[in-house]
């Protein structure tokens, strides 16, 4: 079984707050943290954690911070021999938490702009073990993550994308992607469906189909994720938890669900385990050091 998650690495400037500033209002901030982070980073750590073989590609820069990730990924297993360094500062993220849990964030693509599907090379693809999953984001070119979908399709893998942040997508792209996760806001600006509720959810959902992927996961935070398929849907509610920071949450659910797929399960019987991992990540400070293993995401599915 094997992950390859191709995205983006990133250092990450949290600054805890009473509440967001209103605009052109200065507050007086809690605490700043520096956390290792990027949106492919803490997808493969979450992947790894849940219990599968990962490895990342991606491109960091030629300063401290690139150690720093680098060491973050021997220390969690992650093979990395196919993170490329870039001439560029590494990527970094200022993100905003307040009391309530709720983030704003604020990405410097750095050397994740420059990341191509020259690259990813072939030698990476055939090198990850069956069955073989491949997971992106849009934290990087989307050109890239075409052009490395296509490649990865044609060898067998199952292609998993996580359009965050979010973008409008071309057809061809979304032509490529078995399995497409975005949040509720994601999939209103891609289906121009406003999602208010179950209901929207769903039509939303189906019209994600029409333009070419072949499944869609839309996690609604809070209330929970609901699968879309052509000949069915299946709702995942959510667990009660006392958000502290959602940062990562969404990207707990993604490598989680990878890494279930990763073991032969469906993505309908690896919702509720990415579910776990996603609401588990709320309850903890930063995006990596708040990922689950699968100890904890088991312990919780058996209460």
């Amino acid at each position: 079984m094997g992950v390859l998650v191709l995205g983006s690495l990133n250092i990450d400037l949290v600054a805890y707050l009473d509440r967001m500033p209103n605009s052109g209002e200065t507050l007086h901030g809690k605490d700043l943290k520096t956390f290792p982070g990027g949106k492919g980073l803490n997808q493969a750590v979450a992947a790894s954690r849940a219990g599968t073989e990962t490895v990342m590609a991606g491109a960091v820069g030629n300063d401290p911070g690139a150690q720093l990730l680098r060491d973050l990924m021997a220390s969690e297993n992650i093979a990395s021999g196919s993170v490329v360094t870039k001439n560029l500062p590494t990527g970094t993220a200022i993100i905003e938490v307040d009391d309530s849990g709720e983030n704003r964030i604020i990405v410097f693509a750095g050397a994740n702009g420059k990341l191509v599907s020259a690259d990813i090379l072939d030698t990476l693809l055939s090198s990850v073990s069956e069955p073989r999953i491949i997971l992106s984001q849009l934290e990087i070119p989307m050109q890239t993550v075409e052009q490395v979908f296509f490649r990865a399709k044609a060898v067998g893998f199952l292609t998993i994308l996580n359009p965050a942040p979010a973008s409008k997508i071309g057809t061809s792209l979304l032509s490529a992607v078995d399995i497409l996760i975005p949040n509720k806001h994601e999939a209103s600006l891609l289906s121009g469906i406003e999602i208010v509720d179950l209901v929207t959810a769903t039509t939303a959902g189906y019209k994600l189909l029409e333009l070419g992927v072949n499944s869609v996961i839309i996690t609604l935070g809070a209330q929970g994720a609901l699968l879309v398929e052509k000949n069915e849907t299946c709702y995942q509610k959510p667990f009660s938890i006392q958000p502290v920071d959602t940062t990562a949450a969404g990207d707990a659910f993604c490598g989680a669900l990878a890494a279930s797929m990763s073991r032969g399960n469906s993505a309908k019987d690896s919702l509720e385990f990415a579910c776990v991992a996603g609401a588990l990540a709320a309850t903890k400070l930063g995006a990596t050091p708040s990922l689950p293993t699968k100890a904890e995401i088991c312990s919780v599915m058996q209460r």
